[in-house]
């Protein structure tokens, strides 16, 4: 769909607008479902801060949603960037997808990583799905395992009601949407589903992107709905060109017409990615006099296919079942009375699968590593009076690695076990009527990711930086994290939320995934800064935000051979970020416009492909506008027009990958 198709779209948009709306009362807002960061208050899942985002119109992934929360750095090469930057498309104070988890309605999907980093395929979650999205930084709750950064928990919609949406969209450089969703309940049974088309042409030379999304969700309740039983599969199909590099000095010729990158993923025009994912999920609950347990199970099966040109002929052709893993999770919770008793066991089993060549060397491809993941809580949430709330929990975690199927991929290390204990403690205060005060303590334990372990077994070290080279053992990263802040509702149209954490990591594992790979600890790191969140209700029909985020860090013990980690503080971490927005909505009329500023960062990147060649990148700060304009046509339908990177800003999120300028977008959608 190319731009002349745009401008036909803002037509019939236009056109519409004209249209005679019911009455207002009758006129549904289309303003997207609000975000719930938690913090402390009265338990670990307490608080809520409603955070106005832009209207769905005009929104592609999840990490759209998140752009305006404290706490949370997004960092993309391209629009749909799912493959290839996973690892750190969106950072949790300052650390990656390996450092924190993400749940769709409690089921983790991070992927296994096999030996690229443990990555959330994020245009993998249909957004009309999403009903809210739960957030809780840091590690303070014993529920969730392995976590540095925090915990986004994404809760889909429970169609009580026969009810869907039919959303339609397109945008510049070929951008588009086609989605369906529908769901509802008859007697016992509540079922929804839907398909989703979606993808854009490339922005960045050789990177256009297309996608199909299927799913189904059936759930069922029985025993005097005392018991339910839920099943879901999900489909995604996906393929994307890999980014090449584009400019005067690369031996196929420059193209002006795309914008200038120095490197790209190192492949020549034509090369992409095709990757076909399957998810499924069954849950059992039992309701309880006083409680319940949740009882669910999970499989992934994805495969990748990697196809890669030489001079216009394809000469590598090679498909992995990049991810197998499956598990199960077993949650429950008994109120008897002013103490709330928690508990849980989650197992899962980290596995990918043989590959082949169809094009390339002729070997199979083994599955190397193999990683075992066991967690186990307890935990109590209590009432100490009317203005103490407490919550202790305690977690006990064991990860067991080794080699799958032999020859294993060079691992010299096949016998892998390490376990932890990990206690928290979180209190809230309640000063007044108006003002929350909360703190937290909780001991921070993370078993080495798939990919980590297979580098760190294969690779081991630079020559000479570590005595005993290979014979080092790679350990658990440990630490302890501090959490203090105060929400306070200052009037009836204004509340305001400060936050001050520090988090201390003993043996931080440094992952490089850039030729030769390798991992290995650093003695410390520490991460602190302040998180401010504020909302003001100018009137009935409209509200600002303003949201501000200061993060530090700080990194001792990187290796003199570590030719891409940055000494002294970690990389892509910008000291200040901003939010602004303001949000009017008087039927027939919904505006959103929204101001992100990000500060200067700096990064190491590889250079000449040697060791102690370090290159310290630097990119500027900058801001970016943001606006969306909805029409409510009528009681069940609307248009959206929206306009990204207002000013046509000139800016990048990844260095070598400059972002795209002002986009225009129109989306039309229909409830049903």
């Amino acid at each position: 769909m190319k731009k002349r198709n745009l401008i036909s779209a803002l037509l019939v948009a236009s056109m519409l607008t004209a249209l005679p709306v019911y009455a207002e009362e009758q006129v549904p807002s289309y303003d997207m479902e609000e975000i719930i960061v938690t913090a402390d208050r009265d338990s670990v899942d307490a608080s809520e801060v409603n955070v106005k985002i832009v209207n769905p119109g005009s929104v592609k992934s999840v990490p759209d949603l998140l752009r305006q929360v404290t706490g949370i750095n997004i960092n993309a090469r391209s629009s749909y960037d799912s493959i290839g930057n996973e690892d750190h498309t969106v950072k949790m104070r300052g650390f990656n997808a390996r450092r924190f988890t993400v749940l769709i309605d409690g089921r983790p999907i991070n992927m296994s990583g096999v030996m690229g980093g443990t990555h959330v395929n994020w245009n993998n979650i249909p957004i009309d799905n999403i009903d809210r999205i739960k957030i809780i930084k840091g590690a303070k709750a014993a529920a969730h395992g392995n976590v540095v950064g925090g915990v986004i928990n994404i809760i889909t919609k429970d169609y009580k009601e026969p009810s869907g949406e039919i959303n339609i969209g397109t945008a510049e450089n070929g951008g588009y949407q086609y989605r369906l969703n529908y769901g509802a309940t008859q007697d016992d049974i509540t079922w929804n589903f839907y398909v989703n088309k979606f993808g854009s042409d490339a922005f960045l030379r050789n990177n256009d992107y297309d996608a199909e999304q299927y799913g189904l969700a059936v759930k069922y309740k029985f025993n005097n709905d005392n018991d339910s039983i839920k099943f879901s599969v999900d489909k995604t199909e996906e393929r994307r060109g890999r980014i090449i590099a584009n400019h005067p000095g690369v031996s196929y010729p420059y193209d002006p017409s795309y914008p200038t990158v120095p490197t790209g993923e190192g492949y020549n025009p034509g090369s992409y990615v095709d990757r076909d994912m399957y998810t499924y999920s069954t849950a059992w609950r039992h309701n309880m006099p006083n409680g319940f347990f949740d009882l669910s199970f999970w499989k992934n099966d994805e495969k990748l296919r990697d196809v890669r040109y030489t001079s216009g002929v394809v000469t590598y052709d090679a498909v992995t079942p990049s991810d197998q893993s499956r598990g199960w999770l077993l949650t429950g919770q008994y109120a008897p009375g002013k103490h709330t008793y928690g508990y849980g066991i989650d197992y899962r089993n980290m596995r990918y699968g043989k590959g082949w060549y169809n094009i390339g060397s002729g070997s199979p491809i083994y599955p190397s590593q193999k990683v075992d993941l066991l967690g186990i809580y307890v935990e109590d949430t209590w009432r100490l009076n009317d203005r103490w709330t407490g919550n202790i929990g305690l977690r006990y975690d064991k990860m067991d690695g080794g080699g799958d199927t032999p020859p294993y991929g060079s691992m010299k290390v096949l016998d892998y076990n390490e376990s932890g204990i990990s206690p928290k403690v979180n209190f809230s205060f309640r000063n007044n009527d108006s003002t929350i005060t909360f703190l937290s303590v909780s001991r921070i334990w993370r078993a080495p990711s798939m990919p980590e372990f297979y580098w760190w077994s294969r690779q081991g070290f630079p020559s000479g930086n570590i005595p005993g080279g290979n014979t080092v053992g790679l350990k658990p990263e440990k630490g302890w994290g501090y959490e203090i802040g105060v929400e306070k509702k200052a009037s009836e149209t204004f509340t305001t939320k400060l936050t001050a954490y520090y988090q201390d990591l003993d043996d931080y594992i440094n992952f490089v995934h850039t030729a030769p790979f390798y991992c290995y600890n650093i003695p410390d790191v520490k991460i602190w800064g302040l998180e401010w969140e504020n909302t003001y209700k100018l009137n009935a029909k409209s509200e600002i935000y303003l949201n501000y985020t200061n993060l530090h860090t700080r990194k001792d013990g990187t290796l003199g051979g570590d030719w891409s980690g940055k000494p002294g503080s970690l990389d892509y971490n910008p000291r200040h970020n901003i939010a602004l927005g303001y949000t009017y909505n008087s039927n027939p009329w919904l505006l959103n416009y929204s101001v992100n500023y990000r500060s200067s960062r700096t990064a190491y990147i590889p250079a000449a492909g040697a060791y102690n060649a370090n290159n310290e990148i630097y990119l500027g700060g900058y801001v970016v506008h943001n606006l969306s304009l909805t029409r409510n046509l009528d009681k069940n339908s609307s248009i959206t027009v929206s306009v990204d990177n207002l000013l046509d800003k000139d800016y990048a999120e990844i260095h070598g990958y400059p972002m795209q300028g002002r986009i225009f977008s129109a989306n039309y959608q229909l409830k049903i």
